[in-house]
């Protein structure tokens, strides 16, 4: 059942034969561009993170593109534009904007963009009464709100969602609000945690932990809980774990995900910048891909503060600095084209070998560090998805179709996979 069946089968539980769409994932709806256009009366792109233009090329003016004017997104929006000449487009003036930037909650006006262009385009079903909420196919919806029916999937890793919008949204549309582990960045993270290598990865880091039974654990930014319900699983609850992140709405859904696997996971909500513990608190403590959103210096000296003397730390990033490898038989020239992933690292955030500087100036004392790959054999999925996005919009047309054929060709023969860097360092607090 694809992700396009799952948004399909809401909408016809829900009688919606055509309804706007908002979204900042466009990988999320990609599916229902290419596949039911006609369900879709306006789509609105809200900053994505990451788009292959080519699903959403036939949307012609039904298509509103809101790009801020710095950051990554923007970086994103340069190379997805020309290729969608007839879309409109909508400029976040003196806005940057990564994909951990709190969109709804920076930008209230984004409301009144949505509403103009839905406005302009009509011809999505109108709907009201009193809110409706349900799950089918593992999709939750919540349907609230009056007037022309507005479909909304999650936003990237904005702490707030959309849910600073919501209020005003409701007075404009009837809102159908979707969630859950099968969309956006949940799907993403669920799907990289039961790689094969990537739980590998993660044992052997909670192996470097040398935890006694009792030791107490901090997973700092555990996103939609995947790693820590592992953590959990694998050390077969001996030792209490506390997750934190800044996102209520990944809390949220890490709480149901431990709640489904039985395990025993206390969730806490803050910033790996500012720690809400006092200081000697866990006997051990990792985080994964999360140094790269934040000051990774600050984050790091809050780890090395809340750990007891001679406790470990764990700490993987993205390695943006090698190339990935995708093994399809593309030209040396195309391959070029993608072979670094999209550079999404803030400012003071780190995604590469200096990490391993970092740690040292926090004071942590060495124990492993080194470059970890994580392959995945996944033709589809976002695992793929996302970064393949980024890749396809680098291609010219001539070169998107080698591309496919090459896949095409990998995965019949049977040897198609795409693998990505990482930098692991375990470390003792002094």
């Amino acid at each position: 059942m694809t992700l396009t069946d799952r948004i399909l089968a809401v909408l016809d539980t829900l009688g919606i034969a055509r309804a706007h769409v908002a979204t900042q994932l466009a990988g999320d709806i990609a599916g229902l561009a290419a596949q039911a256009p006609e369900r879709m009366a306006s789509v609105a792109l809200v900053a994505p993170t990451r788009i292959d233009p080519a699903p959403f090329a036939g949307l012609c003016q039904r298509l509103l593109y809101i790009r801020p004017e710095g950051g990554m997104l923007a970086r994103t929006a340069a190379s997805a534009l020309p290729m969608l000449p007839d879309a409109q487009t909508s400029l976040l003036e003196g806005y940057a904007a990564e994909g951990w930037t709190d969109l709804g909650a920076d930008r209230a006006d984004i409301v009144d963009r949505i509403a103009a262009h839905a406005t302009a385009i009509g011809g999505a079903d109108t709907a009201g009464g009193p809110e409706q909420s349900g799950e089918i196919m593992d999709i939750r919806y919540r349907a609230f709100g009056s007037g022309p029916v507005l479909l909304l999937t999650p936003m990237a890793l904005a702490p707030s969602q959309w849910e600073p919008l919501l209020p005003a949204l409701a007075e404009r549309f009837r809102v159908v609000a979707l969630a859950g582990a099968k969309l956006g960045m949940l799907a993403l993270l669920e799907e990289r945690a039961a790689l094969a290598d990537w739980r590998r990865m993660c044992a052997s880091l909670f192996d470097d932990l040398t935890l006694q039974p009792g030791d107490t654990v901090l997973d700092v930014g555990c996103g939609s809980g995947a790693v820590a319900v592992q953590f959990a699983l694998y050390t077969g609850g001996e030792n209490p774990l506390t997750a934190l992140d800044l996102s209520p709405y990944l809390l949220g859904e890490a709480r149901i995900a431990a709640q489904k696997a039985g395990a025993a996971i206390a969730f806490e909500h803050g910033s790996a910048e500012e720690l809400p513990f006092a200081d000697n608190t866990f006997d051990a403590a990792y985080t994964i891909t999360v140094l790269e959103e934040c000051d990774a210096n600050k984050a790091l000296a809050e780890l090395v503060r809340v750990v007891k003397p001679g406790g470990r730390v764990a700490v993987v990033v993205r390695a943006t600095e090698m190339h990935q490898w995708w093994n399809l038989p593309v030209s040396p020239q195309t391959r070029a084209k993608f072979s670094l992933p999209a550079q999404s690292v803030s400012a003071a955030g780190v995604a590469s070998a200096k990490l391993y500087d970092l740690t040292l100036a926090a004071g942590l004392e060495p124990l492993r560090i080194g470059p970890y790959t994580v392959s995945s054999e996944r033709s589809d999925g976002p695992v793929l998805g996302q970064p393949e996005a980024y890749a396809l919009s680098q291609l010219s047309p001539a070169e998107r179709e080698e591309y496919f054929a090459a896949k095409a060709e990998a995965i019949a023969a049977g040897t198609f996979f795409m693998t990505r860097g990482h930098h692991c360092f375990v470390g003792r607090v002094a």
